[in-house]
């Protein structure tokens, strides 16, 4: 593990001014009250007095003193002299003096700080190895985290190197320690047994450790019997019997990342207990996500035949629809002549059917009862006929796994159990027999046949079939489930248990800034919604955009639509000179002089840890990613002559050091140096984002990909990859979701996992994310849920009090939020945001919980509540408000071109995603992600430098017009052809290139 783990800008930054504070932090740090200036002004000269208060103030905004004090911004000088009625200038000599380290003795025996010595040493490495041993946190966070941790405790912080070298350690030891414990888990002969896994077979050209990682492909009757297969190949090596419960979970993880993304004669060269603790914890954890894949093929393959069914139906009934409409018409005709008959006195019914020739009315009556469907007939029938397909895998899947049931899916639980009964069987089935409570009436006319059949007697393959169909159905709503499964288990044993939440209560409410009690919670959300109320009660009169009209006999609140902001003939001049300014560039050289600027490409690291750095790594690193960005392959890539650029060396590369850990870590250090440029500023704070959907076709069968003739055609499949973009243009995060599932369920795990430095409290979305327990979630986490509205016509407006007088909105406020389910059940709701908070549950698997089978639960309808209080007192400010529906309009309309910039990067086999595994998915759609992030970084340097000189030039440019650019623009940049990756010397060394400047240029913009 290398000891040096900080760049040289970061180590340059550490202890010492970066940047002139702004306004808030002069005042926070700098800010002498009346005890500090008198303390000053005790020195004997003016100089000592300005260094004094100086010193004071720098170790209360850096931790640490300076050796110079005098090396501090002019601002802060001016901020502290002012205070003190003294001459800035009068500083000068003073960073030179000895005075300057008495005056450090005397500010820390006065304001209670410690020197960095060893019993500070040892408090911090304790708390740095429980930190270590219980997360995978990246080194540079930890040091971060330490940092922090000394200046809250008023420690002086030490040398950069001293700091550096702990936290290196500490890992070390931690990361010994966890190997040794995995070490020792498998007895000897199953240690022996997972040594060979890395070991390729005579004859072979794979590892068994190459095919139990590799995720099923094959969405077939067989390919459920290998999936199964699989699961029970792992179970073999007997990880259940081991007690790893010492062992961090995040620990086992991140190893079992390694075992599933390294070669494997990379964990084969692993020294020490290292290769078998990764091993063991392969094995203990891969039966799991086996067993969860496993189920997963039989979930697609049951909707496969399920669809094919449908379909089948669909197709019969349209053939079947003239012999049908014949048969009808026939009987139409006969009916009318008896019906005449009997309408006539003297006619004579008999009469009348013994002269009528009857056999094409028989036929027609038997037509209507071979092709005519009950109302409730689905396509039960066509299902039916796929028994065989289905008994080729349903027997090995109900003996490999138990499953478990809550009390609503104890019926199917009972189905399954009397099909697996059947086994063997020869004695008919008697109707008694059978568990019928998961028969709908459609199955119950196929299992239990009329006429001529026996009385009494059963369809066993129409039973099995059934039963078949309803154990997928309650999988689904995860009323069945397999114990111990992450996606197709029990989502409730997920939550804190009842010790771990006693134990976690108090940091959870503290960290979330809850209270263990309701009432005052409660008291400040119903607060929020009255005001709201009142102030669109208030302003309805005089607002043009509202209004409220009656419509099929209720009142309906009338949102009228934002009219399109119009931009400034400023605003488009100065879009045409940026655009003709900005230098044209080739997509590759964007990505190195970046890196030239931000050493991002130092962050991917080897998958081992090892601190393996080759020649020009870096520029593999670059052309891998652009390989994968724009979805062009490695081919287009490889330059034979180039060492860095060969096909070997980029295959390599790859593999072992582009993965999900390494592009957040380079996204994180791209979005840091972004947020600190002043245009930036201009766009936004950070404190808002927005949520939204990107899909991509899979043209190949994959696990991970699912239907919808929307977005991807009536017999395609394909992803979703749901990314946030903050309101300064930069991409926080990027979650893969098969197919096009709800994506709501996806927001709150984006905002929780994203591992920036920006910390957005507002988050946007469309309207298909706007459901009453996604805002009660987002309220329990500290978060605004500010969706667009299409329809807001048909929601409704909640109130608290019932009493309350909101005037005109009375008619539309009649609803009342339940308070007392609120309150009856805060401990459990806490304990959910505890779960989230934790990580041992995502926001995803918590909506199950909340409301399985889309029937919400005591806790899920207390969050209902929360959710109706929450999303009422948004929608009387979205009403109000019209510059927050400009904002959410303008943030989303934001992450629509970015949208338009991933489809011009990503244009390689037509944008299709062609990844077969999710790994392969997630770690492609990370480095658009990244490069999105890239190419927004190196638009807004530029555009930066732009404005600059257009400034300097005399041409006034509106900050009006700075806010709404966007650094999404493209037209500059070549996409295509064979890519370079050679940087023009005039950038090599982190300069600009030269804009370009156009002939006739205007002095006002």
């Amino acid at each position: 593990m290398p000891t040096n783990f900080l760049s040289d800008e970061q180590r340059r930054r550490f202890g010492h001014f970066t940047e002139d504070p702004d306004e808030g932090q002069l005042a926070g740090s700098f800010l002498l009250d009346q005890t500090a200036r008198r303390r000053a002004m005790a020195a004997r000269s003016a100089r000592n007095r300005i260094g004094w208060a100086v010193q004071l103030g720098t170790i209360r905004y850096l931790g640490t003193f300076l050796d110079n004090p005098q090396e501090v911004p002019a601002v802060v000088v001016g901020y502290v002299a002012e205070q003190l009625g003294l001459d800035p200038g009068e500083l000068t000599g003073y960073g030179t003096g000895e005075a300057r380290w008495d005056h450090q003795d005397q500010i820390r025996k006065e304001y209670g700080y410690t020197k960095f010595e060893f019993d500070q040493w040892f408090a911090l490495a304790r708390w740095l190895y429980q930190r270590a041993w219980i997360g995978n946190e990246r080194p540079t966070l930890l040091f971060d985290l330490a940092t922090k941790r000394l200046v809250d405790k008023k420690v002086v912080l030490p040398g950069v190197t001293v700091l550096e070298r702990l936290v290196s350690g500490t890992r070390e030891r931690a990361e010994k320690r966890l190997w040794a414990t995995l070490a020792a888990a498998p007895t000897t002969e199953q240690a022996e047994r997972l040594q060979q896994l890395v070991v390729v077979p005579v004859g072979k050209r794979l590892s068994e450790l190459d095919r139990l990682r590799r995720s099923p492909r094959d969405i077939s009757a067989r390919g459920v019997g290998k999936a199964l297969e699989r699961y029970e190949s792992l179970r073999a090596f007997g990880g259940s019997a081991w007690d790893l419960d010492a062992i961090p979970p995040g620990r086992l993880q991140a190893l079992v990342r390694f075992a599933k993304a390294a070669r494997a004669q990379a964990v084969s060269d692993l020294a020490g207990d290292r290769r078998l603790a990764t091993l063991v914890a392969f094995a203990a954890v891969m039966p799991q996500l086996a067993a969860d894949e496993a189920i997963e093929v039989f979930d697609l393959v049951m909707g496969d035949i399920i669809r094919s069914s449908a379909t089948k139906m669909t197709k019969q009934r349209l053939r079947t629809l003239k012999d049908l409409d014949a048969a009808a018409i026939e009987l139409r005709k006969a009916w009318l002549a008896i019906c005449s008959s009997a309408a006539d006195p003297d006619g004579d019914i008999r009469q009348l059917l013994d002269a009528m020739d009857v056999g094409p009315v028989h036929a027609a009556a038997d037509t209507v009862k071979l092709l005519a469907q009950q109302p409730d007939d689905g396509a039960e029938q066509m299902l039916a006929a796929r028994y065989n397909t289905i008994a080729r895998f349903l027997p090995n899947l109900l003996k490999t796994f138990t499953f478990e049931a809550s009390p609503a899916g104890e019926p199917v639980l009972d189905a399954i159990d009397f099909v697996k009964s059947l086994k063997g069987r020869r004695r008919p089935i008697q109707a008694w027999e059978v568990p019928a409570k998961v028969l709908t009436s459609a199955w119950r006319r196929l299992v239990f046949p009329p006429s001529p059949m026996p009385v009494g007697s059963v369809e066993k393959r129409a039973l099995i079939v059934a039963s078949t169909e309803a154990l997928r159905t309650a999988l689904h709503r995860h009323e069945v489930f397999v114990p111990g499964l992450r996606k197709w288990g029990n989502p409730n044993a997920r939550l804190l248990g009842d010790a771990a939440w006693e134990a976690a209560r108090t940091r959870v409410c503290e960290e979330l800034d809850l209270d263990p009690k309701p009432d005052k919670m409660l008291g400040e959300w119903t607060d929020r919604l009255d005001k709201a109320h009142r102030e669109f009660a208030d302003g309805l009169a005089a607002n043009p955009n509202v209004r409220i009209e009656q419509q099929g006999g209720r009142d309906r609140i009338i949102l009228t639509g934002l009219d399109r902001l119009g931009e400034p003939a400023s605003l488009i001049d100065l879009n045409k000179e940026i655009e003709a300014r900005t230098p044209a560039v080739d997509l590759p050289e964007i990505v190195l002089e970046v890196n030239s600027w931000v050493p991002y490409l130092a962050d991917f690291t080897h998958v081992s840890e090892a601190n393996s750095r080759m020649d020009e790594l870096e520029l593999s690193v670059a052309a891998v990613l652009t390989s994968e960005a724009t979805n062009v392959g490695i081919e287009p890539i490889v330059h034979d002559g180039v060492a860095a650029l060969s096909r070997d060396r980029l295959f390599w590369v790859e593999q072992n050091y582009v993965r999900a850990q390494t592009l957040s870590m380079a996204n994180a250090r791209l979005v840091d140096h972004h947020m600190r440029l002043p245009l930036v500023q201009a766009w936004g704070g950070g404190e808002l984002a927005s949520a939204d959907g990107l899909r991509f076709v899979t043209p190949i069968r994959t696990l991970n990909s699912g239907p919808n003739p929307k977005y991807f055609g009536t017999r395609r499949r394909g992803v979703t990859f749901y990314n946030f973009l903050s309101d300064q243009f930069s991409g926080l995060h990027g979650i893969l979701i098969p197919g096009t599932q709800r994506d709501s369920f996806y927001i709150l795990d984006g905002l929780l996992e994203q591992e920036t430095a920006l910390r957005p409290v507002e988050i946007t979305s469309d309207t298909h994310g706007a459901s009453e327990i996604v805002f009660g979630l987002f309220r329990l986490m500290g978060y605004q849920f500010s969706p667009r509205l299409a329809d807001v016509g048909s929601a409704t407006l909640y109130r608290a009090d019932p009493d309350a007088d909101y005037g005109p909105l009375n008619p539309v406020t009649r609803d009342k939020i339940n308070l007392k389910q609120i309150t009856a059940y805060w401990d459990e709701m806490l304990r959910l945001a505890g779960s989230l908070h934790s990580g041992t549950i995502k926001a995803s698997e918590a909506l199950r919980v909340l409301a399985p089978a889309g029937k919400p639960t005591p806790t899920g309808k207390a969050v209902m509540e929360l959710g109706r209080l929450d999303r009422s007192a948004y929608l009387s400010s979205y009403f109000t408000d019209e510059l927050l529906r400009r904002r959410v309009n303008t943030q989303l309309n934001r992450q629509e071109s970015r949208h338009e910039l991933a489809r011009k990067i990503f244009h390689g086999q037509k944008g299709e995603l062609r990844q077969s595994y999710r790994e392969g998915q997630e770690d492609q759609l990370g480095a658009l992600g990244l490069m999105l992030n890239i190419v927004v970084l190196w638009n807004t340097v530029y555009f930066q430098k732009i404005i600059a000189e257009m400034r300097a030039e005399g041409i006034h440019v509106r900050d009006e017009d700075i806010a709404r650019l966007s650094p999404l623009k493209f037209a500059h940049i070549n996409f295509h052809g064979r890519y370079s990756f050679a940087l023009p010397g005039e950038v090599q060394g982190g300069q600009l290139r030269s804009t370009a400047k156009p002939e006739k240029t205007t002095t006002t913009i």
